[in-house]
Order: structure tokens, then C-alpha cells, then sequence
């Protein structure tokens, strides 16, 4: 069934839908029906991996994927020694809850302007028992003001997908996956603009902005990071060595 839907991997999907239904041949023949309809095999097992994590995840969160598994490495990397860092669009809190796993003297809070996808990071936060903060907000609005000029990693995988390359997508994404957290007006841009406008009043002088962005976005994310201020502007590569990571460092 899923082989004949075009499906890569056919035969180990069928495996993991079969553990994500033990002993339930009719709940497995389910799942398996739902995934060849184009279902993301994340929502249907419950379960997506990122870094050294296992994670809850369902709809109304965005599927962490592994390119993003290097951006969350490059902000465990910049942290300093009991650094604070700012996750912006959290989604089900991939990013911040690597960065609260393998940097557990890091003080990290994260934001998301849905709170379904906040019901999934706080579900996965209690069951790792690591501790983020989460807060329901667009983006900066709703932190405190002690944060100001104090946070060390500003880091977001916000959506920076136009529209005009939706049909680009596979249809399992644009059908099921949050738009909110996939497309931006633009050219795609526009919350990454927000979110590098904002993020001044926010560092502390020496801090870095981290951003995941398209992979034909790099010159013009760079033309808008140096002449918002930052500097030692660098675009640096996933792990299949596309230009995906955004990182500018913030000295006023």
C-alpha cells in the first residue's frame, strides 16, 4: 500500500506504523491508509527525533526537520557558560529543548504565537523534565523586561516560505502541516524581518542572532542583517551543505 503510493522507505514506515499499533492489525491497517493518503508518518507514530531527543508531535506543530538540527547545534555551540537563549517560534520546542538538554546551564524561554504547538512543548518539556519556559506570544510581545539587552541567543525557525512556492511543497506538508509556520509574506521574509529588527532590543551586546532561512535567501539576508547593524555576518551550511543558517552578531 504505501510503496504503491509513491512513498520512499515503504517498507520501514510500514515497520514504525506497525510499533505505533502493537497487537492491532485494524489500528495499523488505519494508519497505514492515512499515511498513503499523504498523512506526515510524524503525526500518525506520535513520535519525531531531532538531535538526541524524542519527541511528541501532532497536528497543529510544525515536524522538526534535520536541517534544523544544526541550527539548534550552532546556538548549544555560541551559549555562553549560564547564557540565556530566546527561541522565536518554538512549534513543538525542538530548538529549545536541545539547547536545555545539552547546555543544562543555559537559561532558555521560547515563544510561539500557537498555543496547540504549545501543547506539544510543554508536553515534551514535562516529560524530559528539562526546563524551558514557554510563553504564548508573537514573537517578543510577551517576554518581561528584564530580558532586555540581556539575552545572549536570539534563535527562530520561523516560516520563510512564499506563496508563490507553495506548490513547490509536497501536498502532505502544505495539506497538514501549519501554514503559520511555513509561509511568510515578502518573498518570504517578512517574519524573518521582524524577528532581526526586534531582536536588538533584546541582546545583550555581543549576542548572536540565529535564524534558519531558504536556501536562495542568503544575499538578501545578508544585505538586511548588515544594514540593521549586525555584524561578522555569516550564512552558514546545514548538514547537506545548503546556505540555511543565518547568524549575525549584535555589538551596538
Amino acid at each position: 500500500m504505501l510503496g504503491e503510493s509513491g512513498i520512499h522507505n515503504a517498507e520501514r514506515e510500514a515497520r514504525w506504523l506497525l510499533e505505533a499499533a502493537p497487537d492491532d492489525p485494524d489500528a495499523a491497517l488505519d494508519l497505514a491508509r492515512r499515511r498513503a493518503a499523504g498523512e506526515p508518518l510524524q503525526y500518525l507514530t506520535g513520535l519525531a527525533g531531532f538531535r538526541r531527543l524524542e519527541l511528541r508531535i501532532g497536528p497543529g506543530a510544525l515536524v522538526p526537520r534535520p536541517e534544523t538540527e544544526s541550527l539548534a547545534g550552532r546556538a548549544i555551540e555560541v551559549v555562553p557558560a549560564g547564557g540565556t537563549v530566546l527561541d522565536l517560534g518554538t512549534g513543538a520546542g525542538p530548538i529549545a529543548l536541545s539547547v536545555a538538554d545539552e547546555r543544562p546551564d543555559a537559561n532558555v524561554i521560547a515563544t510561539d504565537i500557537s498555543e496547540e504547538a504549545l501543547v506539544w512543548a510543554r508536553l515534551n518539556r514535562d516529560e524530559l523534565g528539562l526546563g524551558v519556559e514557554f510563553v504564548c506570544c508573537d514573537l517578543f510581545e510577551g517576554l518581561p523586561s528584564h530580558l532586555r539587552h540581556n539575552v545572549d541567543v536570539v534563535v527562530a525557525n520561523p516560516p520563510y516560505v512564499s506563496e508563490g512556492e507553495r506548490n513547490s511543497l509536497p501536498t502532505e506538508v502544505v495539506t497538514h502541516e501549519p501554514g503559520v509556520a511555513l509561509f511568510a509574506s515578502r518573498d518570504g521574509l517578512e517574519i524573518f524581518e521582524r524577528i532581526a529588527v526586534g531582536a536588538r532590543g533584546w541582546l545583550r551586546p555581543g549576542g548572536f542572532l540565529l535564524s534558519e532561512i531558504g536556501d536562495r535567501q542568503g544575499k538578501t539576508v545578508t544585505r538586511l542583517l548588515d544594514f540593521l547593524g549586525y555584524s561578522e555576518v555569516t550564512i552558514r551550511p546545514d548538514l547537506v551543505g545548503r546556505p540555511r543558517i543565518a547568524e549575525g552578531l549584535w555589538r551596538p
